[in-house]
């Protein structure tokens, strides 16, 4: 084992952390949420016990004697911090946690947008009033190294977050060959059962850095002024429960019963003949639709409008080219609609297969 310290980004304000461990002293209870993509919910670890998540939680139980550990683990694959924030009140803040976990530097990438998302998704979280802290972890791709980390830790040092890079601490060792890839990764991005325990190791090392570092009377920082718009900060996701729609050839999908809290794919509607429309009615400046790319070929081509302007129109081509499997996508249709409620539509404008209709998973608004 190298020293785990080259992974320590940031140590943070220690008024964030303390909090949360006087608490777990005061009350023996804590709510905990990993927040991520498919590395959070375990992909490639052979057990759920095995993921790094699950892992790195025993920690509490080794420090403070007699501890409940209420345990969420909030990761669905493929997904970014763009997703994040629109999920984040069904997903992570009714949990009322105290401490959330946020991994999404392999799932977004280095730009601007993404730096909007991650920090509107990090000051959403320091809002809540349950929120004692939050950890941000950088994992990376293994052939390469690369991930969103210069983006996402800019966001993290300027609030003051402990910050964990997974990157900082291995991929030095992978090039000067001291470190297999394979030993790690069998598809140079998701961890196997090593990978995962290198990296609740680290954070269990922050964790430990940050326990040596406890202060008395802990008071949670004021917020400090945002980097960016954080436009996305409002973000609200609606699905067939939750907004009525106008439709001609859609219907709510019907498939909802015991599917996956996590599976993406569901609580949408299912279109298929050529014309058919799916019409929502949204506030938001910003609009965005999720919506599904599938390998089950030849699939539907659709477009979407807001408030009729056909010359504005997005292409949404459902014919995925990867064969790993379907992807829950998710397209900005517009950034600047404007204030007030907005018509979108959408329109299938060419057919696929019988069993292959176009699935809209749901409406996100942002910037209301």
């Amino acid at each position: 084992m190298y020293d785990m310290n080259a992974s320590v980004v940031n140590i943070g304000n220690a008024n964030y952390m303390s909090a949360v461990f006087d608490k777990a002293k005061k009350e023996k209870k804590l709510s905990i949420v990993y927040l991520g993509g498919s590395i959070t919910q375990g992909c490639h670890a052979r057990t759920e016990e095995r993921r790094y998540a699950d892992l790195s939680a025993r920690w509490w139980k080794r420090h403070f004697r007699g501890i409940e550990i209420d345990f969420f683990n909030a990761g669905i694959g493929a997904t970014t911090s763009q997703f994040g924030v629109a999920r984040a009140d069904e997903h992570v803040l009714d949990k009322k946690p105290d401490l959330v976990f946020v991994e999404f530097s392999v799932n977004d990438d280095n730009t601007q947008l993404f730096r909007e998302t991650y920090e509107s998704l990090i000051r959403k979280l320091l809002k809540a009033p349950s929120v004692k802290a939050v950890m941000l972890i950088n994992n990376l791709f293994y052939a390469d190294g690369h991930n969103a980390q210069e983006i996402h830790n800019e966001i993290g040092v300027h609030y003051g977050l402990p910050i964990v890079s997974v990157r900082d601490y291995i991929y030095p060792h992978f090039v000067s060959g001291e470190e297999k890839r394979e030993d790690y990764t069998s598809d140079m991005l998701h961890p196997n059962d090593k990978g995962h325990k290198m990296i609740a190791d680290l954070i269990c090392n922050m964790l430990d850095i940050q326990l040596k570092n406890r202060i008395d009377a802990p008071v949670k920082p004021t917020l400090v002024s945002p980097i960016t718009a954080c436009r996305y900060e409002d973000a609200v996701r609606y699905q067939n429960k939750d907004i009525a729609t106008k439709s001609e050839g859609f219907a709510p999908d019907p498939n909802t019963e015991g599917y996956a809290w996590c599976d993406p794919f569901k609580g949408g509607w299912l279109g298929k003949g050529k014309g058919s429309k799916l019409s929502f009615l949204v506030k938001g400046s910003i609009i965005m639709l999720q919506w599904r790319k599938t390998i089950n070929k030849p699939a539907p081509v659709a477009y979407v409008t807001v408030d009729g302007r056909t010359n504005e129109r997005v292409i949404l081509d459902a014919n995925f080219d990867e064969d790993w499997g379907d992807l829950c996508a998710l397209t900005t249709i517009t950034h600047n609609a404007g204030p007030g409620l907005h018509t979108v539509d959408v329109v299938i404008e060419k057919e696929g297969r019988d069993d292959s209709p176009f699935m809209v998973i749901s409406v996100i608004s942002a910037n209301r």
